[in-house]
């Protein structure tokens, strides 16, 4: 069969932690994408579960645990009662 060229357009730091990433899995990026590729087409839909970044870790939430932290750290808290429905 006739090799054939994909280009893909990327973010460089994606590419880089992808890259890093591959290698400790003893790949490299090609054959990651030639093995997603394969696998896509074996299963018949995208071969793992597309999920966001866990919310625990994000931003905002990150923020208010460290206020919530502080809050305690100073004796500034209301402990509340569980409430059972």
């Amino acid at each position: 069969m006739k090799a054939t060229v994909l280009q893909v357009r990327l973010d460089g730091k994606l590419k880089k932690e992808a890259d890093a990433f591959f290698t400790e899995a003893g790949l490299d990026t090609t054959a990651a994408v030639r093995l997603f590729l394969r696998q896509s087409v074996i299963q018949r839909c995208i071969p793992f579960d597309i999920v966001g970044e866990d919310p625990f870790y994000s931003k905002a939430n990150q923020k208010a645990l460290k206020e919530s932290m502080r809050q305690y750290a100073t004796g500034k808290i209301v402990m509340h009662k569980l409430m059972e429905s």
